[in-house]
């Protein structure tokens, strides 16, 4: 048999509530009566528990498989579970690990359809009755009949419940006019994206992170170095010497952020960061009428490798950025350790924005706090090839005029290396920027942004001279090929 949700409204005439960022209440779309947070929570308390100990009870039969006969018929009637179990959560987790890129992922589990209830649960709507059905790691969600807020019991419980909150600031309006915004300026995006494009699906969402603390220690050594030109006649020679530079030391981080959902496009969720942790408040309920949320499918253990990898990236740029003093410093391995000390869940405000074009999905993520938006945008390659000519055109003729009218090179390569070789990079470089313009939704590397100021310790320092070389070049000048 379902369980009855949780309805959050207004207390006073039963109208749906909606958290609004900006005043940070709880506002009532019928009679305007607002509320705060800890009001709504108060009112809502003994229910909430209430639904999520008879939820909790109901996982409990079922995962000992003592559902009676009637529970079993009721959740067959529905096509969906009633209760969350870990199986029901594994089911929501392969049909998005099915899909064949990030972006489909997330839609194949935003939404559903008759023939796909995998990972599927049921559940009824405590104002208006109706059976609603959703992903199984979505814990509140709008009912389509009425319109209230229906909170799934047994979601935020035990070990699912978060620390953490930071509440939305920004509503759909700015996200969809962000998302406006966001295509200007593109100078690769094609000209009927944006005048034809409708924003499919916009939803905001509250999803879980975990928030990892710890320290990274360990060592590498760097190949480094010094490089001194010179003019000996007819040659340019060039002299290296070559050292190792060895490092050792830590650093200490706080807050390294990663998504716990599935669900949710692991580049997308990187690349809207930062949020602003000093808004972090214990977590409430009464925060989320109005948006989605979910519950992690993913524990940390699951997720921790992305926080090990940026602090072991980040340790190695700490220790690189020490040696100092030479000309060149290649990257090197460190091996480092890598240990937490804390770790707390947190839902963080997104809103998720979708839209399609030429029969493509383009996903966008907008921080629901800052507003940061990423997301990859469709490329011209006509207007790829008619910047990277119209550049190269444009700076290959000042090079030509400096070339004669200023500075007259005496010798063919030189001449031929900056007439055509400085347009080529120009050209190049420009059309690379704008490129990586329209591809921002990019997976976190590093975590530089939460060291703990002030951590770092140097704790080795050794470098060595390894060898020394030389190489000569043959330098051609116009008075050797008259002569």
């Amino acid at each position: 048999m379902a369980q009855e949700s949780v309805n959050y409204q207004c207390p006073n005439c039963m109208g749906p509530l909606r958290y609004k960022g900006d005043s940070g209440m709880l506002e009532c779309e019928f009679c305007e009566s607002t509320f705060t947070p800890a009001q709504v929570e108060e009112a809502y308390a003994a229910k909430q528990r209430e639904a999520d100990e008879k939820a909790e009870a109901a996982a409990a039969r079922a995962e000992a498989g003592e559902q009676s006969s009637f529970e079993r018929m009721a959740d067959e009637a529905a096509g969906a579970s009633s209760v969350v179990t870990e199986d029901v959560i594994d089911a929501a987790v392969a049909v998005g690990a099915q899909a064949e890129s990030s972006i489909a992922s997330y839609l194949s589990r935003a939404s559903w359809n008759e023939e796909e209830r995998a990972g599927m649960r049921s559940y009824l709507c405590s104002s208006c009755g109706a059976q609603l059905t959703s992903d199984a790691t979505t814990a509140i969600q709008e009912c389509p009949y009425c319109g209230n807020q229906a909170m799934a019991p047994g979601s935020f419980v035990d070990t699912a419940k978060p620390d953490l909150v930071i509440p939305f600031k920004l509503d759909k309006a700015a996200a969809e006019q962000t998302l406006t915004e966001y295509y200007k300026g593109k100078k690769f995006l094609p000209k009927e994206f944006a005048a034809q494009n409708r924003i499919a699906h916009v939803q905001g969402v509250y999803v879980p992170f975990w928030l990892y603390d710890g320290s990274a220690s360990g060592e590498g050594t760097f190949e480094a170095r010094n490089i001194r030109t010179w003019r000996e006649g007819k040659y340019e020679v060039t002299e290296t010497h070559v050292y190792n530079a060895w490092r050792q030391g830590s650093s200490e981080f706080t807050r390294i952020p990663a998504d716990g959902s599935a669900k949710m496009p692991d580049e997308h969720m990187d690349a809207i960061e930062p949020f602003d942790y000093d808004e972090l408040t214990s977590f409430s309920v009464a925060y989320l009428p109005g948006f989605s949320a979910e519950r992690y499918d993913q524990d940390s253990d699951a997720c921790c490798h992305r926080a090990v990898r940026r602090m072991e990236n980040t340790l190695a740029d700490q220790l690189r950025d020490t040696v100092t003093g030479y000309d060149q410093v290649d990257p090197a391995d460190v091996d480092a350790e890598v240990s937490f000390s804390e770790i707390k869940q947190a839902l963080l405000p997104v809103w998720m924005l979708h839209t399609r074009w030429k029969d493509k999905d383009f996903l966008f993520a907008m921080n629901g706090q800052t507003g940061r938006l990423v997301g990859d945008l469709p490329v011209s390659p006509l207007k790829v090839v008619l910047w990277f000519l119209g550049i190269f055109l444009v700076v290959g003729a000042v090079m030509l005029g400096v070339d004669f009218g200023f500075i007259q090179f005496d010798d063919t390569v030189t001449r031929v290396g900056v007439d055509a070789g400085v347009p080529l990079v120009v050209a190049a470089g420009t059309c690379i920027y704008f490129y990586s313009q329209m591809k921002t939704a990019v997976e976190q590397r590093s975590a530089h942004a939460y060291v703990v100021n002030g951590s770092f310790d140097l704790t080795g320092s050794d470098d060595t001279f390894v060898t020394s070389y030389q190489t000569r070049t043959l330098v051609e000048t116009d008075d050797d090929d008259k002569r």
